[in-house]
């Protein structure tokens, strides 16, 4: 979880920082070469899971294509002048919110009652974040 919560961080700055001059398609298309490049250097020195690329080619095309929806939409989120400190919340709580669903009816998972609450305040916290 440090690991992930690190990379949210280092994400978001490293997506704000990005010139408003560059085409938000180029920006990904060289962002998508070093993380291409990174994993294969770190899949070919990292022994980890299956070789069968079979086995992933689907529901890895399919994160593929979700991972660009997500950073062009932060791209254009920061662009539009939203705040770091706004935008990661508001789209991390409005992803819960229909998640929470999903995870209940279609996966099959557990939401407690103190869950629910949680989640109660969060919506109320990003409210409270997104009023200026």
């Amino acid at each position: 979880m440090s690991l992930a919560i690190v990379g949210v961080v280092l994400y978001h700055l490293a997506v704000k920082l990005q010139p408003h001059s560059v085409s938000p398609f180029l920006i990904l298309a060289m962002a998508y070469c070093v993380a291409a490049l990174l994993s294969t250097v770190i899949y070919l020195v990292t022994p980890f899971g299956t070789t069968a690329i079979k086995d992933s080619l689907l529901s890895a095309s399919c994160f593929g294509v979700v991972i660009v929806v997500v950073e062009l939409g932060f791209l254009l989120v920061y662009r539009a002048g939203w705040d770091t400190s706004i935008a990661g919340v508001f789209a991390t709580v409005a992803a819960t919110i229909f998640l929470v669903p999903i995870g209940i009816f279609f996966l099959k998972e557990n939401v407690s009652r103190v869950n629910l609450v949680g989640i109660l305040l969060c919506l109320v916290g990003l409210f409270l974040a997104s009023r200026k």
